[in-house]
């Protein structure tokens, strides 16, 4: 079973230290401004200075027509979730991340749930954990740790997105449908997920045929 996007950024990710800078009124404004580039700009520089206070208005610019803009959102939104704030919680997170890719799974799902211990508003421990509980196919753990990350987070993507990958290693067709079609409201030129509902839609309808 291949992993959506979400699982592969967050692997991937590198783990930017927290700018003590804080954006402008201006980056905020220029967030709707009508010239692509100025949004471009503003999305970017969140990316480098925001916070989680910043994602309502940052997320809304993953419905722009302007794909450069439309990914600086994305890649910003990343950048801001993966800051705890917390130097020690930063340095457990790549540890477990390491752990993870190494296929370490026990050993990165506690070091995971060591850091939502200590830290349980931090959204991105829980969704962490839920993609190492996913890869070791503990789809129901992992459903309830992506519905923890929601939760914190109603607009993390990457959670809604794993919610319906979890419910499809379970063979719940509208469940998973459900969840990817909440995931398109907040990624909506996800190409990805569009092609997650044709697939259990057919299937589904299918299904029904049978009955």
């Amino acid at each position: 079973m291949r992993f959506a996007g979400f699982i592969a950024f967050a692997l991937l990710i590198l783990f930017p230290g927290v700018s003590s800078a804080q954006p402008s009124a201006d980056v905020l404004l220029n967030l709707k401004s009508g010239i692509p580039a100025e949004r471009f700009e503003a999305a970017a520089e969140l990316g480098r200075t925001g916070r989680m206070a910043h994602t309502p208005p940052l997320a809304a610019l993953l419905a722009d027509a302007e794909p450069s803009v439309l990914d600086a959102a994305y890649k910003s939104l990343w950048k801001i979730w993966m800051r705890s704030g917390d130097s020690e919680i930063d340095s457990m997170m790549a540890r477990g991340v390491k752990d993870m890719n190494a296929g370490r799974l026990n050993a990165s799902i506690g070091i995971f749930g060591e850091m939502i211990r200590r830290k349980p508003a931090f959204a991105e421990g829980w969704n962490k954990r839920a993609t190492a509980l996913h890869m070791a196919k503990r789809y129901r753990e992992s459903i309830a740790d992506c519905v923890k990350v929601i939760e914190l987070n109603p607009y993390h993507f990457g959670a809604l997105s794993g919610m319906g990958l979890n419910y499809m290693g379970l063979d719940d067709f509208e469940s998973a449908l459900e969840a990817f079609q909440r995931t398109l409201k907040v990624l909506p030129h996800s190409k990805s997920t569009a092609l997650y509902i044709e697939m259990l839609e057919r299937a589904l309808a299918l299904k029904r045929k049978k009955i």
